[in-house]
């Protein structure tokens, strides 16, 4: 778009330098001898400075402005541009007055000439008639004088020949002299006239070839208007699937949100039952330990009991011993009686270092148990908090890359929203840029239109005259600028292909950008269905271990019991 403008713009400004170039060449007053005055070097100058100024790249092939300035700077280059072809038109109309007054005072001088040749000739015939007079009108003097007197007969002729030559003489000077001054003046007027016409036919094949040039402009403007409403229906096309991105954005954020806010009460709730699990796990390993302790201790007691039980009975074996010594040596009756007591007694102790044993076997089973339990719960305890770890380190890789997610998709609204805006802006600019260039075609249609008619007129008053060679120069020098145009047009045509594929691939980005993130929030639920199943396996290892807690406890009760 802005290359065809630029283009046009240039077309523009070199149809406004041909005309002042064609102004100041009028200027120049014509010679006598038929020799052409050169156009001055200024417009040259100036012309190649224009475009020099126009086509003339930025240093070192970087555009340091942004776009922004640039098109600020296109657009003050065509109000530029459009004051100029103001002023141009304007010192067109006042040439072209200065030109009808010139053709008016030559037709003027022209017409007086004419009527001065007119007068000569009449003067000349005259004089002619009068020589005539004064020659047959000589003799007849002459014979009238011969016949009064004789004497002068001789004299008189001699003298009316010299006094009609001087006067034939003199007559035939003045006419030479006059004949030179009109030819003079017939070959001035006609160098002039002559000049005018070419003149007049370079400013009507100039006309032409602006005329051409305006049909072209205009066959541009209808393709560039074709290529706006194109570019129009492609950006509504573009704003139609932005806008269904956007809701499909919006249900993503949404579900993403969803998805957070379950994540986060699932996170809580797991943590928390995980928690209470682990305390009330904790708190009942700490009661075994507690009533474990406390068995210890009423074992240890026993124990205690049962040694000094033990050490009683000894004495007791001492003095039954001694008591069987004694008995020995007594009556028979009260020593069966003794012995009796003694097999007793014996019994007791056998029974009793029975039970100590079985006792201290039992303390020593029960300390071995407490240990394994001790090691379990150990092992369990580390294991949970391993657990509790990797959950905790499992929930802030979830909450970062939540949070990763979000500011990308914050990132993504963001840069879609400043491509709509600069793509607004764009478009805005380019309706203002064409609006202002089809005001500018309009007027300078109208400002055309009466220099036609104007031209029109002195074509009637001065007659048609046809130069086919500059028509050809003309035709080819239009053909070159198709040319040129046509190779400008598919450069642009290929920059809006360009466009629209850095477009397509934008938005294909934005596809699988937003892809990503549902690959990524599948991988969440994927994630979160993965710890909803170590959930349930560690409530399942729990409840395992809570049965095997409570079988050992129903052994060990059991085997207090025994």
């Amino acid at each position: 778009m802005w290359g065809s403008i630029a283009n046009l713009k240039e077309n523009l400004h070199k149809i406004a330098l041909d005309v002042h170039d064609h102004d100041e060449d009028d200027d120049i007053p014509p010679t006598f001898n038929g020799d052409r005055g050169t156009p001055p070097t200024t417009t040259s100058r100036r012309f190649s400075y224009s475009n020099s100024t126009l086509l003339s790249p930025l240093p070192n092939g970087i555009s340091t402005s942004p776009e922004v300035e640039q098109y600020k700077a296109k657009i003050k280059k065509l109000q530029d541009s459009e004051s100029e072809m103001k002023a141009l038109s304007i010192n067109y109309a006042a040439l072209l007055k200065e030109k009808e007054d010139h053709i008016t005072r030559l037709n003027i001088e022209n017409g007086s000439l004419k009527k001065n040749l007119e007068a000569a000739k009449a003067v000349t015939k005259l004089s002619r008639n009068g020589s005539q007079k004064t020659l047959g009108s000589g003799p007849n003097t002459a014979k009238v004088n011969g016949e009064q007197s004789p004497d002068r007969n001789h004299k008189l002729p001699s003298h009316g020949k010299n006094i009609a030559t001087g006067i034939h003489m003199e007559n035939t000077c003045s006419l030479d002299e006059r004949n030179e001054f009109t030819t003079a003046l017939q070959a001035n007027h006609e160098l002039r006239m002559k000049q005018m016409m070419m003149e007049l036919e370079k400013e009507h094949n100039k006309c032409a070839s602006i005329q051409r040039r305006l049909q072209e402009e205009r066959k541009l403007n209808e393709s560039l208007r074709e290529d706006f409403q194109s570019l129009n229906i492609e950006k509504n096309k573009i704003s139609a699937e932005l806008s269904k991105l956007r809701s499909e954005l919006d249900d993503k954020v949404t579900e993403i949100t969803q998805l957070q806010i379950d994540l986060q009460r699932h996170n809580n709730q797991n943590a928390d039952d995980v928690v209470d699990s682990l305390k009330r796990v904790i708190r009942t390993l700490e009661m075994e330990n507690t009533t474990l302790k406390r068995e210890k201790i009423e074992f240890e007691a026993s124990l205690k009991e049962k040694e000094t039980s033990i050490q009683m009975s000894q004495a007791t074996g001492i003095k039954q011993n001694a008591l069987k010594e004694a008995l020995s040596s007594g009556s028979y009756p009260e020593k069966e009686e003794m012995e009796r007591s003694l097999k007793m007694f014996e019994k007791d102790l056998k029974e009793a270092r029975q039970e100590r044993d079985k006792a201290l076997q039992q303390l020593n089973r029960l300390k071995q148990h407490l240990l394994e339990k001790e090691s379990e719960e150990s092992e369990k305890m580390d294991e949970d908090s391993k657990l509790i770890e990797e959950l905790r380190r499992t929930n802030e890789y979830q909450q970062a890359q939540i949070l990763h997610l979000d500011n990308s998709l914050k990132q993504v609204i963001a840069s879609r929203d400043e491509l709509k805006m600069n793509n607004e802006l764009e478009v805005q600019k380019a309706k203002e840029a064409v609006e202002d260039l089809n005001r500018k075609l309009a007027s300078c249609a109208i400002t055309i239109e009466t220099k036609n008619v104007e031209l029109q007129n002195l074509q009637t008053v001065l007659g048609q005259y046809s130069a086919e060679i500059e028509v050809m120069e003309s035709l080819e020098r239009d053909l070159a600028l198709a040319r040129e145009h046509s190779a400008k047009l598919s450069e642009q045509l290929k920059d809006t292909h360009y466009q629209i594929e850095m477009s397509k691939g934008e938005k294909e980005h934005l596809l699988a950008q937003l892809a990503q993130a549902e690959r990524m929030c599948e991988e969440g639920k994927k994630r979160v269905s993965k710890l909803e199943e170590d959930n349930e396996k560690l409530r399942r290892a729990l409840e395992q271990s809570m049965t095997r807690l409570n079988r050992m406890s129903m052994d060990s009760d059991f085997f207090v019991d025994r």
